[in-house]
């Protein structure tokens, strides 16, 4: 019974501190990502839910060590949250996951178009014991 009460206070102060946060940031729900998979250990994990900022390169180009959101150029109706790994020339980017079993996987997905670039994660909100900045 503590413990549910423990977890139930986390997620009450969990939201009420996305709430605060949303507020002075002005940022959205709408723009919100899931984490499967494991190829962005130890950063990200399945289970980790993301919020993410749309606007956070509509001023500037993505930058190699960074995190983006992105439609999977081999499927259009996936999205991918992964790390830009390099800048190609015309612009084109590559990226992959962080895990090191998945150190060739930027090849398997092949690059990325900067069109497809659909925000920068920056907040994780889900599960409570992760909640935080990225």
């Amino acid at each position: 019974m503590r413990r549910l009460a423990g977890l139930i206070g986390a997620a009450l102060f969990s939201a009420l501190s996305l709430i605060f946060v949303f507020d002075r940031l002005g940022r959205s729900w709408e723009a919100r990502v899931a984490v499967r998979g494991h190829s962005m250990e130890p950063t990200l994990v399945a289970g980790d839910w993301l919020l993410v900022d749309p606007d956070a390169y509509r001023g500037r180009a993505p930058r190699v060590g960074e995190l983006v959101v992105a439609r999977d150029p081999r499927d259009g109706q996936r999205i991918l949250v992964k790390r830009l790994i390099a800048v190609r020339p015309g612009g084109r980017l590559n990226v992959a996951g962080d895990h090191p079993a998945h150190a060739d996987e930027g090849a398997s997905i092949g690059e990325v178009e900067q069109t497809a670039i659909l925000g920068r994660p920056w907040f994780r909100y889900w599960p409570p014991d992760r909640f935080g900045r990225i």
